[in-house]
């Protein structure tokens, strides 16, 4: 082995010359290869997409870029023929530098062309080196939504109420340049023909700008998408107004005459509530509380539900009086009754007189004298303690058919004293 080794050594000694040679061919033959099978060549790789990817900055200050991308990148490269000769447009990313958006509006921005994998190439033309696109600001807005019914028709007797919405707002997110134009958002009900029942339905999303014109709401993202319209429908009919007079059972009560204004009113009420009702009971008010002179004034009471369709709220009662006048009267001690009396007080009255106002016909009041009055002092229900107090008396005028009536309240001063136990 050791002599082989000596022998190779001696030869390469000896052949120095050939193999120095030999090493130069070798060399050149691999340049001349490379040359031909791996040389530098240009190519040309079309239809990248484009890709924009929105920045932290733009994704806090809710702005979005408002187009979708239809325009491709085409490039031309340099490489080895090994390297690039097979390159897509999928190999490549087209990216748009939004590195400078701070606000909506119209810009150019620079597109940055890049391969996805490590190749070794370089990109010696592009197009395009910008692209224009419009940054908006994205926003949500709450709307009042008016609910409309305009193809529904009512038969006689029947009224339609407020038409309304459900939910009453609806939330629009988009652009803010479409946003900010928004005036108004109508949901209209689907329900067509004659309507006698009250119905919720379905209904279109209408949105309105400016002059009425329409705003298309492709891009608007609605919350709810949905919203239903309530139609209520009620019953309507003319009833007469009516007050309560509360008087004693020996006044003729046809005697007094007053006129209601309005004497009617038209109500609407839901359903068939008021099919039979015959007349509208507005209040009630005592005789005593009836002045010369003067108008009563009621508030028309309607239940939940009800509607005044006549606009009228309030009645004035005016009372005819035409011939009649005012009289006081005193009445003594002696003339007034105390009742219910409880067993362990001693009560006696310390008021010597009461002046009564009597109203009624001039003539009829003449013939009148304190004899006529019956006068109580009820003590039922009345917390008696000993000494002095003051306690509501009631009044009448004896006979039937009374004309005329007392005016007013009245009260007298008793004095109670409790008897021993024993």
């Amino acid at each position: 082995m050791i002599n082989l080794l000596f022998n190779f050594l001696g030869d390469i000694k000896r052949n120095y010359k050939t193999l120095i040679l030999a090493f130069i061919m070798a060399a050149a033959f691999w340049i001349v290869v490379s040359i031909q099978v791996f040389p530098t060549i240009e190519t040309e790789v079309s239809g990248i997409a484009i890709e924009a990817q929105p920045t932290e900055y733009m994704l806090q200050n809710n702005l979005e870029i408002v187009e979708d991308f239809t325009e491709l990148v085409n490039i031309r490269i340099e490489g080895k023929r090994f390297d690039i000769s097979g390159l897509k447009a999928e190999d490549f990313y087209a990216a748009i530098d939004l590195s400078s958006v701070r606000s909506a509006g119209k810009y150019s921005l620079p597109l940055n062309v890049s391969a996805k994998s490590n190749i070794d190439c370089t990109i010696r033309e592009q197009d395009p080196f910008k692209v224009t696109l419009t940054i908006d600001e994205i926003i949500s807005k709450e709307f009042v939504i008016e609910g409309t019914a305009p193809d529904i028709s009512l038969p006689e007797g029947y009224y339609a109420g407020d038409i309304t919405a459900s939910p009453e707002k609806i939330t629009v997110t988009g652009s803010s340049s479409i946003i900010n134009k928004i005036t108004k958002i109508e949901a209209r009900s689907g329900y067509h023909g004659e309507i006698i029942e009250s119905h919720q339905t379905n209904s279109e999303i209408i949105i309105y700008g400016e002059n009425g014109s329409r705003i298309l709401a492709d891009n608007l993202k609605l919350s709810p998408e949905k919203v239903t319209v309530d139609i209520p429908i009620y019953r309507q009919k003319e009833l007469p107004l009516n007050i309560v007079i509360n008087y004693p059972p020996n006044f003729d009560i046809d005697s007094l005459k007053y006129e209601i204004q309005p004497s009617s009113i038209i109500v609407a009420a839901p359903g068939n509530l008021i099919d039979n009702l015959s007349k509208l009971d507005i209040g009630t008010i005592n005789l005593s509380d009836i002045s010369l002179n003067k108008s009563t004034y009621f508030t028309i009471p309607l239940p939940e539900g009800y509607k005044n369709l006549s606009g009228n709220n309030t009645v004035k009662i005016e009372w005819n009086t035409e011939n009649y006048g005012t009289l006081n009267i005193p009445v003594r001690t002696e003339n007034i009754t105390i009742t219910n009396a409880p067993d362990n007080f001693d009560v006696s009255l310390t008021t010597r007189n009461v002046n009564f106002t009597i109203v009624g016909p001039s003539s009829v009041l003449a013939g009148i004298s304190e004899n006529d009055f019956i006068v109580t002092a009820n003590l039922l229900g009345v917390s008696l303690r000993e000494g002095s107090q003051d306690v509501t008396i009631t009044a009448q005028l004896k006979g039937e058919n009374q004309s005329c009536w007392i005016s007013g309240e009245y009260k007298v001063t008793i004095n109670a004293t409790q008897k021993d136990a024993g």
